[in-house]
């Protein structure tokens, strides 16, 4: 093809297994960057493919925006053909080998399907108490897939406080947060600040009212804090939390509220709340409560408001989130209609 300069002279083209594995141990090749086709097929399978790559010692890394998948969305998992990719690419990251993309080598913009208009949805998890690490990511996997591109943003693996994957708050359209009591290095949090001060939109999962900030306590050295969190971004009032032997129920507010615009067609439908029912009155008095909690003895509590940030930007926060509610239909379906409203999809229920 006319695109491509073939350089006789250290350039070399096989489909062969031998050939290749000969011309690495001959040229003392150590470093591989692969990019081809078919992940999930011969990018990962061929002899020359990612697993044997691995397996065999060389440091292999998949350039992942210079890829693709043999995939039907009619079948398992039933998600868009570009999150099957997004799918495998995660397989590949977990379990054989890292990733990059081309504008780290080459400069300028990740390659972009320019079919795939997928709003980008940012889950930054870092709690332990209710298991989000494990339901988020499924519910995703389960509701989103057909019409989000899904990243995550993990802490790492040894390195408490310490997140991997910030970066992809730049193409952001909406962040969600479950982190709980986690200061952050200064300049990871401050990227959690930019992407919020310049008026996206976030979501808070029940612990987000506490997530980077220590109950009563200065952070550690080297690490910075954000105790105002929970009332500058969600409006919020986050004290500390009913007994968990006490059981709460789900209602929509009444009446509910439609002065604000993405409060609109939310629905709340019943249902009865998993964990601990959430001190957080007062809240700030512009936060539009769509939802309270109601418990035997105790004042009934906000359990889902929408507020409009001082920066001009959009959140919407749930004190829900425990593993049980991720069971709950009712809480799926709201879930499911603040993301497509808070996200710029728009509400389809």
């Amino acid at each position: 093809m006319d695109a491509l300069t073939i350089d006789a002279s250290c350039d070399f083209i096989s489909d062969r297994g031998d050939e290749i594995w000969s011309l690495l141990k001959q040229r003392s090749i150590d470093n591989v960057m692969l990019v081809g086709v078919h992940t999930n097929m011969c990018v990962l399978g061929r002899p020359f493919g990612l697993r044997q790559l691995a397996k065999n010692h060389v440091n292999v890394a998949l350039v992942r925006d210079l890829t693709d998948t043999m995939y039907n969305p009619a079948a398992k998992p039933f998600v868009n053909h570009f999150t099957g990719t997004d799918l495998v690419i995660d397989y590949i990251e977990r379990t054989v080998c890292p990733t990059i993309s081309s504008e780290q080598i080459l400069g300028g913009s990740a390659f972009r399907f320019s079919s795939d208009t997928r709003p980008t949805i940012v889950m930054m998890i870092g709690e332990s108490e209710y298991a989000t690490a494990e339901t988020l990511p499924r519910y995703a996997l389960e509701n989103l897939g057909k019409t989000f591109r899904v990243r995550y943003v993990l802490e790492h693996h040894d390195r408490d406080n310490h997140f991997v994957g910030l970066d992809g708050l730049d193409e952001a359209d909406l962040l969600v947060v479950s982190v709980r009591r986690k200061p952050l290095p200064g300049e990871q949090l401050q990227r959690v600040r930019d992407y919020i001060s310049a008026g996206k939109s976030v979501l808070g999962i029940r612990t987000a009212s506490h997530a980077f900030c220590l109950r009563n306590s200065a952070p550690p050295e080297g690490l910075v804090d954000w105790p105002e969190f929970d009332r500058e971004v969600f409006g919020g009032n986050y004290t500390n939390h009913h007994p968990n032997t006490l059981s709460s129920k789900v209602f929509p507010a009444a009446p509910l509220p439609q002065q604000s615009p993405l409060a609109r067609g939310i629905e709340i439908r019943p249902f009865r709340q998993g964990g601990s029912l959430y001190k957080v009155r007062p809240l700030v008095s512009t936060a539009t409560v769509l939802a309270i909690g109601r418990a035997e003895g105790v004042g009934d509590e906000p359990v889902a408001w929408a507020y409009t940030r001082v920066d001009g930007g959009q959140s919407f926060y749930t004190s829900l989130g425990h593993r049980q509610d991720f069971r709950t239909d009712e809480f799926i379906e709201l879930l499911d209609q603040v993301i497509k409203t808070y996200s710029g999809v728009g509400n389809t229920h």
